[in-house]
């Protein structure tokens, strides 16, 4: 990856890492109280990032709390 990237291209590449992490978490040991935290920490990043006018444009076009079941 590039050194210099754009705010698009970091915003870009912030959500397809916290949904990659998400789908990664889905098969975890919930009863971990860090991967709880840490699972409900990257929907808020989500939550956030669903503001950005270009969110829709890099596929955040979605509720994160209805698409990753919040527990």
């Amino acid at each position: 990856m590039q050194n210099k990237l754009t705010a698009e291209q970091v915003l870009a590449y912030l959500i397809e890492t916290i949904e990659t992490n998400l789908a990664e978490l889905r098969g975890a040991d919930f009863k971990n109280e860090y991967i709880v935290g840490e699972w409900y920490a990257y929907i808020e990043c989500l939550e956030v990032l669903f503001y950005w006018k270009k969110a829709k444009k890099f596929g955040l076009d979605y509720n994160p709390e209805l698409k990753f079941n919040i527990i």
